[in-house]
């Protein structure tokens, strides 16, 4: 097992322990979420490196969420999740190297949240807004205060 799964499974574990874990799983669908901001920021400003590292945490972190997929509660369900995660996974990591990669992390991170909202749905925590996620991915909003 690789160092990111393991952290990420580390942060899902303590995760469950502390919060019911529909709230644990909606918390780790932000950590991801923000890491995409993250790593479409450090791509604006050509820190390759670091935007490597933010894709590594948010595929680290669905990594983790596809492992703990109990097949056993409903197995088409849990088989669904595992394509999904597997697919963000791949569709993140060949992003990240593409000149429309901004573009990429917004329409990947608007169906990631909508399974976070879901989550968030069985929890006392807030939907997230698409607008003002796709807007941090595209740096739209420094502009918008700008003028």
């Amino acid at each position: 097992m690789s160092y990111a799964m393991s952290r990420a499974i580390a942060a899902y574990r303590t995760a469950a322990t502390t919060v019911a874990p529909p709230a644990a799983v909606t918390l780790l669908f932000d950590e991801v979420l923000n890491a995409i901001v993250l790593a479409a920021d450090h791509l604006r400003k050509k820190d390759y490196e670091r935007a490597l590292v933010r894709v590594a945490r948010a595929t680290g972190i669905l990594r983790g969420l596809r492992q703990n997929v109990d097949l056993d509660i409903d197995k088409s369900m849990g088989q669904q999740l595992i394509d999904m995660y597997t697919r963000n996974i791949f569709a993140l990591n060949s992003a990240v190297t593409k000149p429309d990669a901004e573009e990429r992390f917004a329409t990947l991170a608007e169906g990631l949240l909508d399974l976070r909202n879901a989550w968030a749905d069985m929890t006392t925590l807030a939907p997230r807004n698409l607008q003002t996620l796709v807007k941090d991915i595209r740096n739209e909003r420094i502009v918008a205060e700008c003028f």
